[in-house]
Formats: structure tokens, C-alpha cells, sequence
């Protein structure tokens, strides 16, 4: 799938999108909930590089862990984070398991913890950051059917 650097510049900078999807009224329709509890959400990269790619971000709107989380919040949102990434690499064999903390105060500010997993046979200039980012825009085109199935597949390994 495609989409034009204007078109994720657009939504990356309007309402929040953690926030929006917490509400219930997100920005891009069919978000694949695979865990949430009190404090925490994660959910289906809706532009995804690698299928099971997971979003986990403190529900309460947060913008910088080492400032706006206590270290109790954020330890709880680690150990959800590496639940999420066990669950992920058993529903898709995955051969390596990146995490990272990307966004920005212009584009994507909520806090949140990119759960992306390498698929075996992954030749090596397509790992570790390059497993992540989207190639002149492109990103999986994934069906809402697979990727509910992904999410059922990552839930029941939860």
C-alpha cells in the first residue's frame, strides 16, 4: 500500500492518534486491540512494515517516558511491552524482536513503543531499523481479515 508523505504528514500532526483510538473514535478505522488494561493499550501498526508489527503505549496522554511517566508507570508499560513482544514473536515466528521509542512533539507526541518482529528468512539489509521503516511510503497491504487474524493469533498467545 501506498501513501504520499502529505497524506501521513496530515494525520501524523492532527488529534492524537493513541489518544483518539483510547476514546474509541480513532483516526484510521478497524484498529486490531491485542492487549489493554488500566493503564496500557497496544495495538496493530495501522501502516505496518511486518505483519504483527504492535503499537504499546500508556493509555493517560504522555510524551517523553523519562519526564512524563513515574518509574512505576514505567516499568508496568515495559513489562506489557515485552508480554506483547513474546506474544507477537510466537504468533509470527519471528527471528529477532525490535523495540523502539520513535515519534516527535510536531508528529506523533504520545508516547509510544514500536513492537516490530523480523520474519524468518529476512535477508540482513532488511533487519533491525530497515525491518521498520516504509519505503517511499509503502507499507504492507495487509486485509482487515488478516489482520484480524494476526490480532487473534498475538491475543492467544497473551
Amino acid at each position: 500500500m501506498l501513501m504520499d508523505d502529505a497524506e501521513y504528514d496530515r494525520i501524523a500532526r492532527s488529534d492524537c492518534f493513541v489518544c483518539r483510538i483510547v476514546a474509541g473514535n480513532p483516526l484510521i478505522p478497524n484498529v486490531q486491540i491485542v492487549y489493554e488494561n488500566e493503564q496500557v493499550i497496544a495495538f496493530l501498526n495501522q501502516f505496518p512494515t511486518q505483519e504483527g508489527y504492535t503499537i504499546v503505549c500508556p493509555k493517560r496522554h504522555a510524551e517523553r517516558f523519562e519526564s512524563d511517566l513515574t518509574t512505576e508507570e514505567w516499568l508496568h508499560l515495559q513489562t506489557v511491552v515485552q508480554r506483547v513482544a513474546r506474544a507477537v514473536s510466537d504468533a509470527t515466528s519471528a527471528i529477532r524482536m525490535y523495540i523502539a521509542s520513535l515519534g516527535s512533539p510536531e508528529r506523533n507526541a504520545h508516547l509510544h513503543i514500536h513492537v516490530c518482529p523480523c520474519p524468518p528468512g529476512t535477508p540482513f539489509e532488511m533487519q533491525q531499523g530497515e525491518a521498520m521503516r516504509m519505503k517511499d511510503g509503502r507499507y504492507l497491504d495487509i486485509s482487515d481479515e488478516r489482520m484480524e487474524e494476526l490480532a487473534n493469533a498475538i491475543r492467544e498467545c497473551l
